[in-house]
């Protein structure tokens, strides 16, 4: 074989060996029993468009998770994030994943401000999907894990859209998150401005025992977000009155604990099953506290 066919041979064998977790984790997704309603706008521009999931059939109302994901608040496609939005959809959640504002166009608050807004439609449009607005919950993972917080701790970003994280929130769910950490590099200095930000920029700074009900969770061999964020500010949550529970898992890494949401890695460790058991305790003060719910049921949209 000529040596330039070789190297294009070798190429594409290495580019299919890297991208086979990432096709299996599609193909598995696309089996599991849910719909999807892809790109639909909660706000101006390309990147202010959300997917729902549903699951296959419709039963009682359901909770509803609007999960924010990660990538540094510089990369990221709700796109890759199919096998989420149909593992909790087969769990009988409506799952949402909204796209978010992403450096370099766009620097803090802007994707704080747009989770936001993707709440704020999530609640309004509850039931119109069949879901019960009173058990809506954030997940997010990574830098999603850091902007969920926010949302959850400092309320003025929750106000400016109508809600309020106390009462409009029956949790948060926060996987591998950043919560404290220097501004230090370029890419953090571009997204947050000076090192002097820190104290307005970060979950920790807000902390206080008026929050919705936590769950933080990490893996205890996390390298890119160091597991201490999420005991640091469990700690404070703790300190200040606040309802936190952690979970921390043996041998798992920063990707790994968002990709064992998918069945085919299930076996890395209990996620889905530790956030669909948080869900289950934490809806029962959601539908005790006596705000509307979204249990009436509206015309649902085609399913792509």
């Amino acid at each position: 074989m000529p040596a330039q066919a070789l190297l294009r041979s070798t190429k594409f064998l290495g580019e299919a060996v890297r991208e086979t977790p990432r096709l299996a984790v599609d193909l598995a997704a696309r089996l599991q029993d849910h719909r999807r309603i892809a790109d639909m706008p909660y706000g101006e521009g390309p990147r202010r468009r959300l997917d729902v999931y549903l699951p296959a059939s419709l039963a009682a109302p359901r909770a509803i998770i609007l999960y924010l994901y990660g990538g540094s608040w510089s990369s990221g496609a709700k796109e890759i994030y199919r096998f989420l939005g149909a593992s909790l959809a087969a769990r009988g959640y409506l799952a949402v994943v909204p796209d978010y504002s992403i450096y370099p166009a766009a620097r803090f608050p802007a994707f704080v401000e747009d989770a936001a807004e993707a709440l704020c439609w999530t609640h309004n449009h509850a039931a119109r999907f069949g879901a019960d607005r009173r058990r809506l919950f954030v997940m997010g993972h990574s830098a999603g894990a850091h902007i969920a917080s926010m949302l959850a701790f400092e309320k003025r970003w929750l106000a400016a859209v109508g809600l309020d994280s106390r009462a409009d929130l029956a949790g948060v769910i926060g996987l591998a998150g950043p919560y404290h950490f220097e501004i230090d590099t370029d890419l953090l200095r571009g997204v947050f401005g000076p090192p002097e930000n820190k104290g307005r920029t970060q979950p920790m700074a807000y902390v206080t025992r008026d929050a919705p009900p936590l769950l933080l969770a990490t893996g205890e061999v996390d390298k890119t977000v160091l597991p201490r964020n999420t005991h640091d500010l469990a700690a404070a949550v703790r300190a200040a009155g606040g309802d936190v529970e952690t979970r921390f898992y043996p041998r798992l890494g920063h990707r790994e604990i968002i990709g064992a949401f998918s069945p085919i890695f299930s076996f890395l460790a209990p996620v889905a099953a530790d956030v669909t058991a948080f869900i289950s305790t934490k809806t029962a003060r959601a539908a005790n506290t006596g705000r509307s719910g979204g249990s009436e049921r509206g015309p649902h949209e085609p399913v792509i």
